[in-house]
């Protein structure tokens, strides 16, 4: 019998790491948009950011 393979949730982290120090584009449910510069991350994926912006959609 194949084992298969659980889905990592945290693949993305390398590439969160490799952000940090740049400016980034978020866009989380509801349409909500933030701007800003991640400054770090834990295991659990929060991120902390610095000189952020919100971006309103007007739909």
């Amino acid at each position: 019998m194949a084992a298969t393979a659980t889905p990592n949730p945290f693949q993305f982290l390398p590439l969160v790491d490799k952000c940090t120090g740049s400016r980034i584009h978020i866009v989380m449910k509801r349409d909500k948009e933030i701007v800003g510069t991640p400054l770090g991350f834990d295991d659990s994926a929060n991120m902390v950011l610095e000189d952020v912006k919100g971006i309103r959609n007007h739909t």
